[in-house]
């Protein structure tokens, strides 16, 4: 009887994305700055793969603007390249 019964419980997926959202920011707030361009670089990379997740959270059902989230990605991933661009050449 109560075998069949029980509902699965529902996953906000808005509430997820916004917590991880947050965490992005601050993530970005301290690649900004941070003075060592190494751990800058690693602190990008993370960045990158976050916005990611995000992306994969806006696929899953969060109400977000997807092309937004892209194009901050993007931005992100150029960043990234920047970076990367400064300590190959020291």
């Amino acid at each position: 009887m109560g075998l069949f019964s029980k509902k699965k419980p529902k996953i906000d997926y808005d509430a997820i994305f916004k917590e991880q959202y947050k965490s992005v920011n601050q993530l970005l707030q301290q690649a900004n700055n941070e003075m060592d361009y190494v751990i800058k670089e690693s602190i990008l990379a993370l960045v990158v793969e976050k916005y990611n997740e995000l992306i994969d959270l806006i696929d899953q059902g969060a109400a977000f603007d997807k092309d937004h989230f892209i194009a901050l990605k993007n931005n992100a991933e150029k960043q990234l390249a920047d970076v990367h661009a400064i300590n190959k050449d020291t």
